[in-house]
């Protein structure tokens, strides 16, 4: 199968924790009463209900949640999707080839996917300076050569430069790194993908959105965004923070394929907190920014920065992070913050009161 059953919204609107959030933005007015973080800022907080069941469930609150915004870096965890995405389909279907020669197998691989993929993003086929190499997968580039099985068929493997440039796109980040996987992959696979998904509407514009490589080297493509215009890395927080909710869950992305992804994407998301470009809200991560204080332990985040057009950076992140003493799971997302510390400051005050405030405790 070239692209996977919609994604089911694991995403549950919660009272409690929609009160914990107001409330937090109501005491960081109050704190912060000049920098307007409660209220320009799209947020979205999840609390991991039962989370070592099979299907653990999600107690979600959001604000401006379903709003595009440019956030800058934040788009490579498109890329990253789409990448492992299309390692899985690619192994469904060498599974069953007879040779495994690399020309045959690219070959295949191009006649099997490549009309489909166009189709699932057709706005690509008109937009201007975009050609088909541009939105389709580069088969040899992504894949190392296809090695036989035993059982029979073909088994598919990322090609080493192609895993050492979509690590870099994701720990530390790397501009050159995220276009070159990007190029790789191709616009209407990343963005087909997406929509087939669920995690891009091409009718409302909304949701996670990747029309440009960081680099200029294909021409970009955008949609309308909220703080800057039309954008070519844009996503609303609740689309990231569903496939955030994918990721702990685990069993719907491994699920359509022999070929598991859940692993490797948390590794690299992990390494980026640990080894690369931590979140913001980690405590003595930035000179100047707090953090999120005692008491949690941040554990995967990609975090995204990125230049307005009329000026100015903006910071946003999505993190995956545990409170110490309950050993309740969270995940967070927001974006459109202002990129100077005190606005930092006042995001971090504000996520921390959030989450004490659900888990009850003053």
């Amino acid at each position: 199968m070239l692209f996977p059953n919609r994604f089911p919204d694991l995403l549950s609107p919660d009272p409690q924790m929609a009160l914990a959030l107001t409330s937090a933005q109501a005491l960081t007015a109050t704190t912060f009463p000049t920098l307007g973080v409660h209220q320009k800022c799209p947020i979205s907080v999840a609390a991991v209900q039962n989370p070592t069941s099979t299907s653990p469930t999600f107690a979600y609150a959001g604000f401006r949640d379903t709003e595009m915004h440019f956030s800058g870096s934040l788009l490579k965890m498109a890329a990253m999707i789409a990448a492992f995405e299309l390692r899985q389909s690619a192994a469904d279907f060498a599974v069953t080839e007879g040779d495994c020669g690399d020309s045959t197998v690219f070959g295949d691989l191009k006649t099997a996917f490549n009309t489909d993929i166009q189709a699932a993003a057709p706005r690509f086929q008109s937009e201007p300076g975009i050609t088909e190499p541009m939105r389709v997968p580069k088969y040899p580039t992504v894949f190392a050569p296809p090695q036989g099985l035993a059982s029979g068929g073909c088994l598919m493997s990322f090609d080493a430069t192609f895993t050492t440039n979509l690590r870099g796109m994701v720990v530390p980040s790397n501009n050159q790194q995220a276009s070159a996987t990007i190029q790789a992959l191709g616009y209407s696979w990343i963005n087909g993908l997406l929509a087939k998904a669920g995690l891009f509407d091409p009718t409302g514009q909304q949701g996670i959105w990747l029309g440009g490589t960081f680099t200029g080297a294909f021409p970009a493509v955008r949609v309308p965004s909220v703080n800057d215009g039309p954008s070519a890395q844009a996503t609303t927080t609740i689309d990231m923070a569903r496939f955030l909710a994918l990721l702990i869950e685990g069993t719907t992305l491994d699920g359509r394929s022999t070929d598991g992804i859940v692993a490797d994407m948390r590794g690299l998301l992990s390494d980026a907190q640990a080894n690369g470009d931590p979140s913001f809200l980690t405590v003595g991560a930035r000179p100047g920014v707090n953090g999120l204080g005692a008491g949690f332990t941040i554990t995967h985040c990609k975090i995204g920065l990125g230049n307005l057009t009329a000026g100015g950076d903006v910071a946003s992140e999505a993190t995956v992070l545990s409170h110490d003493d309950s050993g309740q799971q969270f995940l967070v997302v927001w974006q459109n913050l202002a990129n100077l510390n005190d606005r930092h400051n006042a995001m971090s005050f504000m996520v921390r009161r959030t989450l004490l405030t659900f888990l009850g405790i003053p």
